[in-house]
């Protein structure tokens, strides 16, 4: 199993941040990995559900595995045409150190398919890129929230 994360100062109250990570439909809004996302179902919480293009032929399907409102939400990756045997996304929220800012962690924890050789194109190629995707994805709600202040 595989894990890292990324974090960003977000200048913006926490209640708007986590409006726009618990509003999971809308993720390619800000994030700028995606081209499209869609609710495919209508639970608010745990047992939400997204559906993310990334590309014309990666997608992926998330489900939401754990939700403590303006604190933590966790993505689980249930489907995808990317080579995830499993795959978390957990993100948390804390109050900045001054003012209405906001702490961003995002953390996957995963684990690729094929055994040793998923290990080893983790090792040359995946996190690298993984991680900067998880970059971009901060950066892009960051961007996101902080030009409708």
């Amino acid at each position: 199993m595989s894990t890292f994360t990324e974090r960003t100062t977000i200048d913006a109250p926490r209640q708007d941040v986590w409006a726009a990570l618990a509003d999971i439909g809308t993720i390619a809004t800000w994030n700028p990995g995606l081209i499209g996302s869609r609710r495919t179902n209508d639970i608010d919480g745990v047992g939400g559900a997204r559906h993310c293009d990334i590309s014309a032929k990666h997608s992926l399907t998330e489900h939401v595995v754990e939700f403590e409102p303006g604190t933590a939400i966790t993505f689980r990756i249930t489907d995808s045409t990317l080579p995830f045997k499993t795959a978390d996304i957990a993100f948390t929220l804390t109050d900045g150190p001054i003012g209405d800012r906001t702490e961003v962690t995002v953390s996957p924890t995963y684990t690729l398919e094929h055994g040793p050789i998923g290990r080893i194109l983790d090792t040359v190629a995946v996190r690298r890129n993984y991680r900067a995707g998880m970059r971009e994805l901060l950066e892009g709600l960051k961007r996101h929230l902080e030009q409708r202040r």
